[in-house]
């Protein structure tokens, strides 16, 4: 009499589970993996967006001050959909003057700071630097 083992059967079940449970989490891992990688580069892309935005800001801001120099600064300026701020300008007259903008976007803020030695005949800049905080602006 030939009898027939049912524990290939039972072998052959557990290892289709125990494979699908690691295809299971590999995928799970992937998937997770590239949400992450998009909000990483959604929030670059953001950042990004708000460097220019400061500099487009801080560009306005160097030709209103050559234009005038009594140019006060603080203002709000729409780029698109976005906003940056002037702060108001430091200093007086021709020489030593800083102007401090500030591009937001999102969550993301971003803040630069331009120290002009000379405003006319020549504009002459000393400094044009991205800062995490405002030290020389109000």
């Amino acid at each position: 009499m030939i009898t027939h083992s049912t524990r290939s059967g039972y072998i052959l079940l557990i290892t289709i589970l125990v494979i699908g449970a690691v295809a299971s989490a590999i995928l799970s891992s992937l998937m997770i993996l590239g949400i992450s990688a998009n909000q990483v580069s959604f929030s670059v892309v953001q950042a990004n967006q708000s460097l220019a935005n400061a500099q487009a800001c801080a560009e306005y801001g160097l030709m209103k001050l050559r234009q005038s120099p009594s140019y006060a600064g603080n203002e709000f300026i729409t780029i698109g959909t976005d906003q940056c701020e002037i702060l108001p300008v430091g200093g007086i007259g021709n020489n030593n003057r800083v102007i401090c903008a500030e591009g937001k976007v999102g969550d993301s803020v971003r803040r630069l700071e331009v120290v002009i030695n000379q405003v006319l005949p020549q504009t002459k800049i000393y400094s044009w630097q991205e800062v995490a905080v405002f030290s020389l602006c109000e």
